[in-house]
C-alpha cells in the first residue's frame, strides 16, 4: 500500500538525490533511489541501498524478451506503486523496454508511456527535473541564446531533434504534476517551480577534507587549475564541439605557463562521482564552464570545498536567477567566458589575497545556500502543496 510520506528518486541526479533521500528519511519519510538499467556506473554516487530491477538471464529470443518485460511490469507494480511521489531526473521513460518490447506506443500513440500511465493509475504524483538543455526547452529556443553558441558548441547538436523533442515535451506536460526549476530561466514548455534544489553534504565537501593516500597527487609549487571534462564517450565532446569550453581553459593555462607563471593544468576526466572531491580538494582554482551560461554540480562542489571558482554566467540567466533568489547576491563566482578566461585566471594567479578571499566566500556561500537539511525541509513543503 502506498504511504503518504514517501518518495522515489527515479534515476539519480548525481549525488544530490542521495542527500535528499537521507534528509527525507530523517524527516520520517520513506525515500529510495531507483537506478535504471544502463545507468553510467561512474556517475553513481553510491551503489549501496538503491533499487535495481533484478536481472533475469532467461535468454535473448523473442519469448524470453517478452517474459523479461512482463517480469519488469510485475516488479514495477510491487515497488513503484508504494510511493506517493516519483521524482524523475531526465526525461522518461526509465524503462525503455516497455516501449521497445511491448511496443505500446504503436497502439496508443507516441506520447503514451506505459510506466507513467501506471503511475497515474495508482495516484502517484510525478515530478520532473530536467537533466540538461534539451530536456528543458526546444533546440529552437536555445539557439536564441548568445547567438546560438549553446547549441553550436554542444556535442548533441546533430542528435538533438525538435520533432522528437516536441513529442517528449507533450509526454511531460501530459503526465507530470510538478516541474523543478533551478532558477536560471523559465522553460517555454512547462511551468517550473524554482527553489534551492542544489544541495551537498557540507561535511564531506569541506576545506579540511582528508584525502586518502591513493588519491594524493605529487607535491608541487605550482598552482593547480582544475577543469573537469565530461566522461569519455559521453557524447558531449563531439566533432570538435565542447560545451564547457575546455580547449579555451587549456590554452589560457598554457599561455600563463609559457609566460613564467607557476601554474599547471589539472584536467579531470573519467573519474567516479564519489571520488571527484578528492581531486577537487587539491586544486587551487576551479574552472567550471565558459559557454553554457549557468553553473552546475562542479561549481557547487568546488564552492563547498572553499575554492575560487571561474564560470560563465549568461547575463539574462544571472539576472533571472537573482530575481528568484535575491539572497544569492553574494555569489562569489568569478565570471569569465572564452574571450576573458586568460585575464580572469591571470588575476587570480597574480593575487594570492584575492584567491584567499574568494575561497572563504565560496565556503560561506555554500554553507548558506547548499545545506541539504534546510533545502530538504523547503522541498517537503512544496511536495505537500501538490
Amino acid at each position: 500500500m502506498r504511504r503518504g510520506k514517501s518518495i522515489l528518486f527515479v534515476r539519480p541526479d548525481f549525488h544530490c538525490s542521495f542527500f535528499y533521500r537521507d534528509e527525507f528519511r530523517k524527516q520520517g519519510w520513506v525515500a529510495d533511489i531507483f537506478v535504471q538499467p544502463g545507468y553510467p556506473e561512474k556517475l553513481l554516487y553510491s551503489n549501496e541501498d538503491i533499487l535495481r530491477i533484478p536481472e533475469l538471464k532467461w535468454g535473448k529470443n523473442r519469448v524470453f524478451r517478452w517474459l523479461n518485460a512482463i517480469w519488469s511490469v510485475i516488479w514495477w507494480l510491487g515497488k513503484f506503486s508504494k510511493y506517493r511521489y516519483h521524482l524523475y531526473y531526465a526525461a522518461p521513460p526509465a524503462f525503455n523496454f516497455f516501449e521497445k518490447r511491448l511496443r505500446l506506443t504503436r497502439f496508443f500513440g507516441k506520447d503514451f508511456l506505459f510506466e507513467l500511465f501506471l503511475s497515474k493509475l495508482f495516484g502517484v504524483k510525478l515530478l520532473y527535473l530536467p537533466s540538461g538543455c534539451h530536456e528543458d526547452d526546444l533546440k529552437a529556443t536555445w539557439k536564441t541564446f548568445d547567438n546560438g553558441n549553446v547549441c553550436e558548441n554542444c556535442g548533441y547538436y546533430d542528435k538533438c531533434n525538435d520533432d522528437l523533442n516536441k513529442i517528449k515535451f507533450d509526454r511531460i506536460r501530459r503526465y507530470f504534476d510538478f516541474f523543478v526549476g533551478l532558477g536560471f530561466k523559465n522553460s517555454r514548455e512547462f511551468k517550473e517551480t524554482h527553489f534551492k534544489y542544489k544541495s551537498i553534504d557540507l561535511s564531506l565537501w569541506n576545506p579540511d577534507i582528508k584525502i586518502p593516500d591513493r588519491f594524493l597527487l605529487s607535491e608541487t609549487k605550482n598552482l593547480r587549475i582544475l577543469h573537469s571534462n565530461y566522461l569519455k564517450k559521453s557524447g558531449r565532446d563531439y566533432k570538435n564541439r565542447n560545451i564547457k569550453g575546455s580547449p579555451y581553459v587549456h590554452a589560457a593555462v598554457t599561455r600563463l605557463k609559457s609566460e613564467g607563471h607557476p601554474v599547471e593544468y589539472m584536467a579531470i576526466d573519467n573519474v567516479a562521482s564519489n571520488e571527484m572531491r578528492f581531486y577537487q580538494a587539491q586544486a587551487d582554482i576551479v574552472v567550471d564552464q565558459l559557454i553554457f551560461g549557468s553553473w552546475g554540480s562542479t561549481c557547487v562542489e568546488a564552492l563547498a570545498l572553499g575554492k575560487p571558482v571561474v564560470c560563465y554566467l549568461r547575463p539574462c540567466a544571472k539576472e533571472f536567477f537573482l530575481k528568484n533568489f535575491d539572497e544569492y547576491d553574494t555569489l562569489p563566482i568569478i565570471e569569465a567566458d572564452t574571450t576573458t578566461i586568460y585575464d580572469a585566471l591571470k588575476k587570480l594567479v597574480d593575487d594570492p589575497e584575492l584567491r584567499k578571499r574568494k575561497a572563504a566566500e565560496s565556503r560561506e556561500f555554500a554553507e548558506s545556500h547548499f545545506n541539504p537539511t534546510r533545502n530538504g525541509i523547503e522541498f517537503i513543503k512544496l511536495l505537500n502543496e501538490i
